[in-house]
């Protein structure tokens, strides 16, 4: 009996921190589980979803009856649900904000009292670099696991759906597998520091969105309007070379060079113009790098200083040099910069548009539509597509026009001969530009005979269809390839 207990003795001691389960009942009043049915788009197929699947995750019970997950848990859903930790209890949730910038979103159960008695959590204070905090994880049992994690890094970096950059933290932790590890709460005292968004088990690192995106996100979404995150509309250089600081009159140290400046984004409504040196931003000086002195993380990006820190509708505060003079600039912070754009960056929870004339599938050119290619879509999407897609901003691309293509070629007795063409951008047909899905089938529906000429950017240059062969076999075509519609506009 005596060795018995010495055994299980040491069995607890060497049992490691991060496995001990919490006290009783601690898992129920601020995580839950949450179930989301998924069924995304197909963008090849832009008539149809692809295979349902399902995603599991934890979220975090917040004041008011709120629950926070990360938007790529519950990006083309098609049902949501919540589950108490430890019971089948289960209720049915709606989306009540969501940015996929971000990767934040706010999940509202249908039945109000469902999260009745959950005491939820309070948000805590920011995480720098060398701080310790804990990422929980939920047991099959409704028991909690707090595994220790470690910050490796605060600073802004690149989200799952966000190519500007937001703040993030770089976290080393061991995490066992859960079926509820797709998305997980970074915890320090019991307050939230931020959501797990990402993780390696063969590295055991991962990242998370920090708390002040959080808050940001949850003080927009607070009075039902949620407008997300500023941008300035801007692209720049650094201004480490002495000789480009000369040529372009630049004070004797700090500020970057603007390259391009749009017009309608929050920088060129203010007055901020192509080839200005951006020296201030709200009163925090810049360096060469585009970095300015964080009160605690130190050195970071003017992407967070610009999109984090202040919101939609506040003033934004520039000092530049232009031509060797100094100046004082001021405007309001907004997003259209990044709403109004030729080609969409993101895309979810929306169907893709799409034009069949006689076979030929037309469609809207997307950040989504590129991505459909994999993870190596640079390389194996069509060149024309991804140069248009990676140089919008350069090629200042026309934002009330959009990018439409002949993604494939359905074959029928109208295409033949066309079958092995794609990812050729229209520029026009019957000689008239078009630059909306909406002006083709302007176009198509107006021509009663005749022939439909189709012009390309690259060859073969011009396709030809008979107007009336393709009026005639749509519904044949139609029925032929299970497509239920031929245009969604």
């Amino acid at each position: 009996m005596k060795r018995l207990i010495q055994l299980l003795v040491i069995l607890l001691v060497a049992l490691p921190w991060s496995a001990w389960p919490s006290t009783p009942n601690e898992s129920r009043g601020s995580l839950v589980r949450v179930r989301a049915s998924i069924q995304p788009y197909d963008q090849f197929r832009p008539w149809q979803k692809k295979s349902p699947f399902g995603l599991s995750g934890t979220g975090v019970v917040l004041s008011r009856g709120r629950v926070l997950v990360t938007a790529s848990l519950v990006a083309n859903r098609t049902e949501v649900g919540l589950e108490k930790p430890g019971s089948a209890e289960k209720c049915a949730a709606e989306v009540e904000a969501i940015d996929y910038e971000a990767n934040l979103a706010l999940l509202k159960p249908t039945d109000d009292q469902f999260l009745k008695g959950f005491s939820g959590v309070s948000l805590g204070t920011s995480l720098k670099a060398g701080d310790t905090a804990e990422v929980w994880q939920l047991e099959r049992n409704g028991e909690m696991l707090r595994n220790q994690a470690e910050i490796l890094s605060a600073g802004v970096g690149r989200y799952p759906s966000d190519e500007a950059g937001f703040l993030v933290y770089g976290v080393r932790v061991s995490l066992p597998k859960r079926d509820d590890s797709y998305t997980l709460p970074l915890m320090r005292n019991g307050q939230l520091s931020g959501m797990l968004m990402a993780y390696d088990r063969d590295s055991q690192e991962g990242t998370a969105i920090p708390v002040p995106m959080i808050e940001h996100f949850l003080k927009d979404s607070s009075d039902g309007k949620y407008e997300g995150f500023p941008t300035l509309g801007v692209s720049w250089s650094p201004l480490r070379d002495p000789n480009l600081r000369e040529e372009v009159k630049a004070p004797s140290d700090g500020g970057i060079l603007l390259m391009r400046v749009n017009p309608i984004g929050t920088a060129g409504r203010a007055g901020l113009k192509e080839g200005d040196v951006l020296l201030t931003v709200d009163g925090f000086r810049l360096d060469e790098d585009g970095n300015y002195r964080d009160p605690l993380y130190g050195p970071t990006s003017i992407g967070n200083l610009v999109r984090t820190r202040p919101y939609v509708g506040a003033i934004a505060k520039f000092r530049i040099s232009r031509n060797g003079d100094e100046m004082e600039l001021t405007g309001n912070y907004d997003r259209r910069a990044r709403d109004e754009v030729a080609i969409p960056t993101l895309q979810f929870d929306l169907a893709p548009r799409y034009l069949i004339l006689g076979g030929l599938v037309f469609q809207e050119l997307s950040g989504a539509y590129l991505q459909e290619w994999g993870e190596k879509w640079p390389e194996r999407a069509p060149q024309r597509l991804v140069q248009l897609f990676s140089f919008q901003q350069e090629m200042k691309l026309d934002p009330k026009k959009k990018i439409v293509f002949l993604s494939q070629v359905l074959p029928s007795a109208t295409t033949a001969g066309y079958q092995h063409l794609s990812g050729l951008v229209l520029s026009g047909c019957n000689g008239t530009t078009v630059g909306s899905l909406e002006e083709l089938a302007s176009i198509a529906d107006s021509t009663t005979s005749g022939d439909l000429v189709f012009e390309f950017m690259d060859d073969p240059k011009k396709l030809v269809l008979d107007a009336a062969e393709v009026k005639s076999g749509g519904d044949k075509l139609g029925k032929a390839y299970g497509i239920p519609a031929l245009r969604k506009l």
